[in-house]
């Protein structure tokens, strides 16, 4: 007995695996589900539950006419109403305001999109671990900043690699944004980094041949390889510690890293979100 009107992680499962235009059916009819399950409970905590279901559901079907669906007829437009939907079922979602400035962006409307990603940011700075996207979305999440704001973009990579600081790929990609902002000793410093870690972690040669391809635009720019060999601290363990400071921030020793490197932008985020998430409150269930 399939009982297709009940259980819905199987069409979740099901739209995962054969994607398209039969993917979105699949969402629709575990959206159609879920609906019909919390009507049927009071208990908070599975409705907060039920919620975020909800809007992964739209953020999935955002997805796909962002991606796979992308030609088909009314897809912005089919992009936009699960968007907005997935809003006003669960606000407090990353993946929806990430979602939204991937639509803006594809857009041409850069100054939207950067809304949307403070709104992303901001949560992830307040929003509890298990309510975190995968350290991987984040990575994407920190891409699409670099589009829009360099600054913005170089203090989340930073939040990025406390999580995991032998990842070559965000020693890259601040490189880049680091040479972006013109901060070119930084840049320096930190490419070299990446090319170490991706050689020693065996990343493969497509991974060394884009830092590298990297490293020369940057001696272009630069002026010629002896003014990257006059760089002061390329053989230091840590290129953080080496950073030059942000406007704004006391300047820190030489090879003392400073100690909160957004803490402006924490308090920003404030503004954004004044109230705490119904689920992160210690209250009961009603």
């Amino acid at each position: 007995n399939v009982s297709p009107n009940e259980g819905y992680v199987k069409y979740l499962n099901l739209a995962q695996m054969i994607g398209g235009t039969e993917a979105v059916l699949c969402y629709k009819k575990a959206y159609g589900i879920i609906r019909q399950e919390m009507s049927r409970t009071r208990k908070r905590s599975r409705l907060q539950n039920f919620e975020r279901e909800l809007s992964t559901c739209l953020c999935a079907v955002a997805e796909l006419y962002l991606t796979d669906l992308c030609d088909e007829d009314d897809a912005e437009q089919n992009c936009e109403q699960a968007i907005e939907e997935a809003k006003k079922v669960c606000e407090r979602s990353i993946e929806v305001h990430q979602l939204e400035a991937s639509l803006r962006l594809s857009q041409q409307q850069p100054g939207m999109a950067f809304e949307s990603l403070r709104k992303a940011v901001a949560l992830t700075r307040k929003l509890g671990e298990e309510y975190q996207p995968p350290y991987e979305s984040k990575i994407e999440l920190a891409k699409l900043l670099m589009q829009v704001d360099h600054t913005e973009a170089f203090q989340f990579l930073l939040e990025v690699l406390q999580l995991n600081d032998t990842n070559a790929y965000v020693w890259f990609l601040m490189g880049e944004v680091a040479r972006l902002r013109k901060r070119y000793h930084d840049s320096a410093r930190l490419l070299k980094h990446a090319r170490t870690i991706a050689t020693v972690a065996n990343a493969g040669q497509e991974a060394i041949n884009e830092i590298d391809n990297t490293i020369r635009m940057l001696i272009d720019e630069m002026g010629g390889d002896a003014a990257v060999a006059a760089v002061p601290h390329m053989d230091g363990r840590n290129p953080i510690d080496y950073l030059e400071p942000e406007e704004g921030d006391e300047v820190h020793n030489e090879g003392e890293g400073p100690d909160n490197m957004h803490g402006d932008a924490a308090e920003d985020d404030d503004d954004i979100f004044d109230d705490e998430p119904a689920w992160e409150k210690e209250e009961g269930d009603n």
